[in-house]
């Protein structure tokens, strides 16, 4: 499929994710009543926050939330505390990542989370990605999220924003570590490590010389 991502910038983007929220959050899964009264939950961070919006033949599929952490602190920051995580690095919240139903299972999300990723490098620096996600069967992380290096911050937690949701989790990946960690398992073929972390090397922030920085930081956790 020929998709195409981008940064929600003007008014008529930024309405293409209220509509994919109303799709996917009140009229497929029913956990929200209506998309209208999200000012104090969802919307609250939209002053520092971004949308990236997958297009296809014009029309939105999916979207992402990407946070750069700032002096007014992170969604997260309700529910696990981050201050030791925070001196030294530079941390970003990707959040409400979706796609249309009858699309689902096309890996579009998988890019969407991509493109968030390399932005999130790439323009913010990040060397800590942080996820609120659902949890599997196990009341644990997603094995998907597990492959990338994601490493969980606390308990699960009943999100009361959503209902008849399952429980959601907290959760860090450290940029270095991943992108590490995808060098070594070239033999091995984690293929959602090497998706991920594969070119690292090609988005990673560079010094004025030249040279990628190689972030030295604590492992989250």
């Amino acid at each position: 499929m020929d998709v195409t991502y981008r940064i929600a910038r003007t008014e008529a983007e930024r309405a293409d994710v209220i509509l994919l929220r109303d799709a996917v959050y009140v009229q497929d899964q029913g956990r929200l009543a209506d998309t209208a009264d999200t000012a104090a939950t969802f919307d609250r961070f939209d002053g520092t926050a971004e949308y990236i919006v997958g297009y296809l033949d014009g029309a939105p599929v999916g979207t992402v939330k990407v946070v750069p952490d700032t002096p007014s602190g992170l969604p997260c920051d309700d529910t696990v505390d981050l201050a030791s995580l925070r001196p030294g690095n530079r941390l970003v919240e990707f959040g409400h990542l979706m796609t249309l139903p009858e699309l689902r299972h096309r890996e579009i999300g998988m890019a969407l989370m991509r493109q968030a990723l390399v932005h999130a490098v790439r323009t913010h620096e990040a060397t800590h990605i942080i996820g609120d996600f659902f949890v599997d069967d196990t009341g644990g992380l997603r094995s998907f999220y597990r492959d990338i290096g994601f490493v969980a911050l606390g308990e699960p937690y009943t999100d009361e924003r959503f209902q008849g949701a399952p429980l959601s989790l907290v959760a860090a990946l450290d940029v270095a570590a991943a992108a590490q960690a995808a060098r070594d398992d070239v033999q091995r073929g984690n293929r959602v490590l090497q998706y991920f972390f594969g070119d690292y090397d090609n988005y990673a922030p560079t010094d004025p010389k030249g040279a990628v920085y190689a972030h030295s930081t604590p492992a989250a956790g």
